[in-house]
């Protein structure tokens, strides 16, 4: 008597071995469902008329804890090769991260703004203005911001802090780009986009940031 074989289930193509939708995504903290997300952090749309459904931006969320571990992370490493004497935090997201980074460090801590300026026509790029206190004279300076792109900001930031009479000058942040501006310390390097738990929340500034406008342009 011939034995029937079983004839094993087909597997439907180009599945084998493919993870689920849900485990492709990555997310490391819950957000709460009454927090709204600020359309800075949204990632842009690309209207090429081609379906671009494929191409997904990985978001890293970072919560609060994690924050504070990554800025406890980076000053031990700071800490390591350099000695600063303030911290100067860039807004607006500089200033989270220089504010804690100061702390940690025990060091001062002095927030600024470095602006955009795009009147100049037929410029390469818009040109960026700033100021820096006059207190850094003499002393090591952290330059900090959150996130190294092209580093404009950065490198103007450290001109400017020289300029001022800084000693010494070095620049960190939270998340740097693989192919970006290469900042003396980051905590993160990655593509993904990172939304940092102050993206839900209200900004607002106070009169440290205030220009005096007799220093204005000195």
């Amino acid at each position: 008597m011939a034995t029937k074989r079983a004839t094993p289930k087909a597997t439907p193509k180009g599945t084998k071995g493919k993870p689920s939708q849900k485990q492709q995504v990555e997310t490391l903290v819950s957000i709460p469902s009454d927090l709204i997300l600020a359309p800075q952090v949204e990632a842009p749309r690309q209207l090429t008329g081609r379906d671009q459904s494929h191409k997904k931006t990985r978001v890293q969320e970072l919560s609060w804890a994690q924050f504070d571990r990554s800025v406890q992370g980076l000053a031990r490493e700071i800490g390591k090769s350099y000695k600063p004497q303030a911290v100067v935090g860039v807004a607006h997201g500089g200033v989270f991260v220089g504010g804690a980074l100061s702390s940690a460090l025990g060091c001062e801590f002095f927030p600024v703004r470095i602006s955009r300026r795009s009147r100049d026509k037929g410029a390469a790029k818009p040109k960026l203005t700033g100021e820096m206190p006059r207190e850094l004279k003499g002393k090591r300076v952290l330059i900090v911001d959150d996130v190294a792109s092209s580093g404009d900001t950065l490198e103007l930031a450290s001109a400017l802090a020289l300029k001022v009479g800084a000693k010494e000058v070095h620049t960190a942040t939270l998340v740097a780009r693989t192919d970006g501006f290469a900042p003396g310390f980051c905590a993160l390097t990655t593509e993904a986009l990172v939304v940092f738990p102050w993206d839900y929340e209200a900004v607002t500034e106070d009169g440290r940031f205030d220009v005096d406008p007799d220093k204005a342009g000195a």
